[in-house]
């Protein structure tokens, strides 16, 4: 008796498997993007998500202009993938299925995350994420087996990698006008000239000035004593 092997199911993501010369296409819009979140003061990550060879979201990190530290690329994109859908009456899970994330970084984990929930089946990337990546770098949250957390996706990684990190490198050699200013210590500004510090905690600095141990209290002020 002649036994036959058990048909496997393809993967969605196997029907989107784009062509080389689609990845250069989409790709390069969205590192148009991530130049346009460097040029905005923002990390440069930028993304499309396509659907049927159409655009139906487009983001950039958006967390310095809305001081949201969740307003990553693909959350941005996302969101005008669910209002897309809603204005044209499409089921959102159906439009998904058949959506491909384009994204100049590797997605952190809570995109990943979010790209599962959403069932996203296919995201191509440049360069890995060594810090917060969902896709294999810190955790591979898109193709581990988590129950009940949507479906994993598969990953196509490095396409134009190191231009993804030159830009990042660009970024953080910026000044960030987001970051707090550093408190500078008055208690030392005010000492007087020619004093030198022998000692220093929270509460009080210890110096020497003209032959004196001169001790500054920074809660009552500077009490002088005999050296």
């Amino acid at each position: 008796m002649e036994m036959q092997a058990d048909s496997v199911e393809p993967e969605k993501s196997d029907f989107l498997q784009p062509l080389d010369s689609e990845i250069q296409t989409w790709m390069s819009k969205a590192f148009d993007v991530a130049l346009e979140a460097l040029e905005n003061g923002e990390v440069p990550v930028g993304c499309l998500m396509v659907y049927n060879n159409e655009i139906i979201g487009k983001g950039r990190n958006e967390v310095n202009e809305t001081k949201n530290a969740t307003r990553h690329a693909e959350m941005v994109a996302l969101d005008q993938v669910l209002d897309w859908c809603r204005f044209r009456e499409k089921d959102p899970k159906e439009v998904c299925e058949q959506t491909v994330l384009y994204v100049t970084v590797e997605p952190c984990i809570m995109c990943a995350a979010a790209l599962r929930l959403l069932h996203i089946p296919l995201v191509v990337f440049g360069c890995k994420n060594e810090r917060f990546g969902g896709c294999g770098s810190v955790l591979d949250v898109s193709s581990d087996h988590l129950p009940h957390t949507g479906t994993s996706f598969k990953c196509i990684a490095g396409y134009r990698a190191e231009e993804a990190v030159e830009m990042l490198k660009t970024f953080y050699k910026q000044e960030n006008p987001n970051a707090p200013k550093p408190k500078v210590r008055k208690d030392l500004i005010s000492a007087p000239d020619g004093a030198v510090v022998i000692q220093h905690t929270r509460k009080e600095v210890i110096l020497v000035w003209n032959g004196m141990k001169a001790i500054w209290d920074t809660h009552s002020g500077l009490k002088v004593e005999n050296w």
